[in-house]
């Protein structure tokens, strides 16, 4: 049964959500877990990929957008994850229609209005369904 991790922060602004994504991905990579980072659509998953190289700047982490090649991190969005089952960085406003083909999601709520906002509704969504939740107040 796939296991939802919701990450919660009160921490507001531009570049929040992408600052823990690398964080969470940073720590099931070097578990040894594949992560595939799920994001809005192109433009966003182009953008994050572009953060992740930055960001820590002493840090590394080997990822790529999906598709172009085979890194241990895959960012992507869309319909289709490809073979990635492990872990699953949910950075879309919605749940994807893929998330129980993963064994662990990762969601996060910040403190902007519009994503806690959409992470409340993607709770529901998994409490409804009777996923098993754990979450995490940082």
């Amino acid at each position: 049964m796939t296991e939802i991790l919701f990450y919660i922060t009160e921490q507001a602004g531009d570049g929040v959500q992408a600052a823990l994504a690398w964080r969470i991905a940073e720590k099931a990579w070097r578990q040894r877990h594949r992560v595939y980072v799920h994001c809005r659509d192109e433009h966003h998953a182009i953008g994050l990929d572009d953060r992740f190289w930055q960001h820590p700047p002493a840090g590394f982490l080997p990822h790529g957008i999906a598709g172009d090649g085979d890194h241990p991190v895959q960012i992507g969005h869309g319909d289709d994850p490809g073979d990635h089952h492990d872990v699953l960085i949910n950075l879309a406003t919605e749940v994807p229609d893929f998330v129980t083909r993963f064994s662990r999601v990762a969601e996060m709520i910040t403190g902007d209005a519009d994503l806690r906002d959409a992470g409340r509704a993607r709770f529901r969504f998994y409490r409804d369904r009777g996923l098993p939740i754990r979450t995490h107040n940082l």
